[in-house]
């Protein structure tokens, strides 16, 4: 099931592969990007690799709001605010992050 939405995402350039990492995102109707997946070695965490993925997501969709949800007991939730993330909603299991478009 994860390959066939990782070939979806390569399909419509809604995939990003680096070294260490990997970033899979959905551009929507209304023009919002939602952050589907950004995983990042735990050996190389800490290091840029996520930043460095979420402004090729801003690269590639100018102007876009990118809004991201991630479950709450996640350790991840700290990353999005370090980027200027906002808390836009507190769901039982998933917090929603949105990045306004600059």
């Amino acid at each position: 099931m994860i390959f066939a939405a990782l070939v979806e995402a390569a399909t419509k350039g809604e995939l990003i592969l680096c070294e260490g990492g990997m970033c899979r995102w959905h551009l929507r109707r209304d023009k919002i990007v939602v952050i589907r997946e950004i995983i990042v070695l735990p050996e190389q965490r800490r290091q840029g690799i996520g930043r460095a993925l979420v402004n090729a997501i801003q690269a590639r969709n100018p102007g876009a709001v990118l809004l991201a949800k991630c479950p709450r007991e996640y350790s991840s939730n700290s990353f999005w605010p370090r980027l200027g993330f906002v808390l836009t909603a507190q769901g039982e299991r998933v917090n929603e992050w949105r990045l306004p478009s600059a």
